[in-house]
């Protein structure tokens, strides 16, 4: 939940406590107010406290006028204390002094739980301080009847001991939420080295292909796997010739001959499923999942065919005489897994290039 729709839910929390506090209430003026000040006390709640929490619950639940929102809430905080003042001024002892602590209550309640922002808070607070004291003090009469004096200082020191403890709240939720950014952003830093260091583990640097590493790991998944995967095809790939190349072009001409071989046997294999490893030197293997005999030997075709046609220049065959790869083909028969397919495709490569290179068989 993000600390904008936590706010909300607070205010929202608020402003419902405090409608029925002042509904509540009204049971309470019915005992301690006289046939008139009640009259008056009752449209104080209904006609002023009441109208300003519906429109800052409506503002709340229905609109994005967040600002708007606090302010109205705010504003019916500053109104319910007020009224709760003004109606102690016309109720008689016990209750006259029960509704002065009850609105000190709602001042020191509201600063820090209604969530309404800082600076409308401090605003707020004060408003609500100020008409506390002066209501009190005067005790509505003219000239001010100069009265509960403790109370007055009461409400100050509650006022601002509210305040303090609102902006500490603050300061801690504003470190608390730095924290868990802090460490979300380390977590999502962590994340991604992992996966760049099992990127990098599995990965051939030279080639980008998966590695011998990936290959033996992917066997060992398949040998522990109690459902096998039919139709799990493997193609075994060996440049033609390439020592000869190295040895008159350079290894640095044979690198850039490899790096050429894997991105043309990528672009013709499934990127969805199909799997391309650097086997060791010049050797590759492709892991062709979910393919019959005449598929596979299609696609070992294809790939044959793509590197030929990449027309890369062998130094050592003589002029016209260009790059060319050996396949050997199997298929993991319905008893066998990944690693008996790749080792009966290691034999057909070897009868491949026994027979004259560049071609495929199975």
């Amino acid at each position: 939940m993000s600390d904008e729709n936590r706010n909300r839910g607070t205010q929202q929390r608020s402003l419902i406590a405090n409608l029925m506090l002042n509904l509540l209430a009204i049971s309470i003026d019915l005992i301690a107010l006289d046939a008139v000040h009640f009259a008056n006390a009752l449209a104080l709640r209904l006609g002023v406290v009441m109208p300003l929490g519906l429109l800052g619950l409506s503002l709340l639940l229905w609109s994005n006028k967040r600002m708007l929102a606090s302010a109205v809430h705010a504003a019916m905080i500053f109104a319910f204390v007020a009224a709760v003042v003004t109606i102690g001024q016309w109720a008689n002892e016990p209750y006259a002094s029960r509704y002065l602590m009850v609105a000190l209550f709602l001042i020191f309640c509201a600063t820090l739980l209604s969530g309404v922002p800082w600076r409308i808070t401090v605003v707020m607070t004060t408003a609500a301080t100020a008409v506390y004291v002066a209501i009190t003090i005067s005790g509505l009469t003219w000239p001010p009847a100069m009265r509960n004096l403790d109370l007055v200082v009461c409400s100050v020191v509650a006022g601002w001991m509210a305040l303090r403890g609102r902006r500490r709240k603050d300061q801690q939720i504003a470190e608390l939420t730095e924290i868990r950014r802090n460490d979300a952003l380390l977590k999502q830093s962590l994340r991604q080295a992992n996966e760049a260091l099992a990127e990098l583990s599995n990965t051939d640097p030279l080639t980008g292909a998966f590695n011998r590493r990936y290959l033996d790991e992917l066997i060992d998944q398949d040998e522990a796997s109690l459902v096998p995967l039919l139709g799990q095809g493997a193609l075994m790939i060996d440049v033609d010739h390439f020592k000869l190349f190295n040895d008159h072009g350079g290894h640095a001409a044979g690198d850039v001959c490899l790096q050429q071989i894997v991105a043309a046997i990528r672009l013709n294999v499934r990127p969805s499923c199909d799997i391309v490893v650097r086997y060791g030197g010049e050797e590759f293997a492709v892991v062709l999942p979910g393919m019959d005999e005449p598929n596979l030997m299609k696609a070992a075709e294809r790939l044959c065919r793509a590197v030929s046609d990449l027309g890369i220049p062998h130094p050592a065959l003589g002029p016209g005489r260009v790059v060319t790869v050996s396949i050997g083909a199997a298929i993991a028969q319905p008893d066998e897994g990944l690693s008996d397919a790749i080792l009966r495709a290691d034999q057909s490569l070897y009868r491949a290039k026994r027979s004259g290179r560049n071609r495929v068989l199975a």
